[in-house]
């Protein structure tokens, strides 16, 4: 399994072309990945699902991982799987290089690495690695 995703846990010396992920940055702290608003810290994101109720996403990706842009580029163009996601979910976006205590407590070893949390923040389901657009939308489901 390591050799598996040991691809996306260093980074590559390769130059970001037209498979870079899109994300851009709001002001209130968010990133849009692709058709969707992830917040970037924990507290809001847990805080947002108490008050909506909801369960958490969280995601935890890196700017060099070839299976996080396949994922980003497939799975979360998808508008059903955005319907979802944005309906059922409060979103989590955890940047492995950046956040680095982020990654301690959430025990993350690889990307990408999809955790869903209950309302409380206790983990309710993990996923690692990628999972195409049907597979992935069953789970949300």
């Amino acid at each position: 399994m390591f050799v598996l995703f040991s691809g996306c846990l260093s980074p590559s010396n390769r130059t970001a072309g037209s498979n870079s992920s899109q994300v851009n940055t709001s002001e209130d702290g968010k990133i849009a990945i692709k058709g969707l608003n992830f917040f970037t810290e924990v507290p809001r994101a847990m805080e947002q699902a108490r008050v909506e109720g909801k369960p958490v996403f969280v995601y935890a990706r890196s700017e060099y991982c070839g299976s996080c842009k396949k994922f980003e580029a497939e799975t979360f163009t998808n508008q059903r799987v955005i319907k979802t996601m944005n309906e059922k979910f409060v979103l989590l976006s955890i940047d492995v290089d950046k956040q680095k205590t982020d990654v301690r407590n959430f025990r993350l070893h690889v990307t990408p690495t999809a955790i869903f949390l209950d309302k409380n923040g206790i983990e309710i389901n993990r996923m690692l690695g990628y999972r195409d657009t049907g597979t992935f939308q069953s789970i949300l489901d």
